[in-house]
């Protein structure tokens, strides 16, 4: 039997379709599109432990994981939301495994366009030489990025900087606004996050063809966890052509057929 296209809140039923798309709350208030016709969709990369290990150490130094410890770390990731009946058809989608070294930022949006966006730039380049990574906001990122309410965001940069961090990143919430995809977050269990900067940047230095689809179109990726400068406006990955590019566009609270946004879990 199929899993419903809506949730009511506070039960037990699953919280993700069949195929791994997050089920909107029957009762959201955002705008949100109840089905979808599965047009727009990430690629599955393959899950190459090492090779992920190996993309994201070369280009992000710090204190971080071995190889070992980071696959042991990430399959318990995926060990527990499969022994769950509320999550375990969230394995049905696309998920990718990261790590992020231990660190500790004043300022989002400058670390991400001083270290997260260059670091993605070269493993792109490294991995798809015949491609490209293009940052197209030229305005700079310093002072405009914060937590957004809601997102549990927070919980990944205090872990950063306690540590390094081992998570799996889920762009699962298709064809929802990002107003949606924060209200969604009171229906999940505590340990899913919804993804901003750090966390989606090196899901994508790990797997850089994320959003490379030759056989159908891929979304645009917003990073939910994290508010703009000002309401209304967000920044997001999104593939053009072949190539992958880093931009801010006005949203206004409203959902689109190509948007989607992820969610991470961590490993404890």
């Amino acid at each position: 039997m199929n899993a419903p296209d809506m949730i009511q809140p506070g039960t037990d039923a699953p919280r993700f379709d069949e195929h791994g798309r997050c089920l909107p709350r029957a009762d959201t208030r955002a705008a949100c599109h109840r089905q979808t016709r599965r047009y727009f969709l990430p690629a599955q990369p393959q899950i190459d432990y090492a090779a992920i290990h190996r993309r994201i150490a070369a280009q992000l130094d710090g204190v971080a994981p071995d190889a070992a410890d980071f696959e042991r770390r990430a399959r318990g990731v995926l060990a527990g939301i499969e022994a769950d009946p509320a999550t375990r058809s969230l394995l049905n989608g696309v998920h990718v495994p990261f790590f992020l070294p231990q660190a500790s930022h004043d300022d989002i949006g400058e670390a991400l366009e001083a270290r997260y966006l260059p670091a993605l730039e070269r493993a792109y380049a490294e991995a798809l030489p015949e491609y490209g990574f293009v940052n197209h906001h030229k305005a700079g990122l310093s002072g405009v990025l914060t937590p957004a309410d809601g997102s549990r965001h927070q919980d990944l940069i205090a872990a950063m900087a306690r540590g390094p961090v081992v998570g799996v990143y889920f762009p699962c919430l298709l064809e929802y606004s990002l107003p949606a995809a924060v209200e969604q977050m009171a229906d999940l269990p505590a340990h899913f996050l919804l993804a901003g900067g750090y966390d989606t940047a090196a899901a994508f230095i790990g797997s850089p063809d994320l959003l490379l689809r030759k056989d159908g179109y891929p979304p645009l990726l917003w990073l939910s966890g994290l508010d703009g400068e000002k309401e209304g406006v967000g920044y997001h990955f999104e593939a053009y052509g072949y190539d992958l590019t880093f931009n801010r566009r006005v949203h206004q609270g409203m959902a689109a057929e190509y948007w989607a946004s992820g969610l991470v879990v961590l490993a404890q």
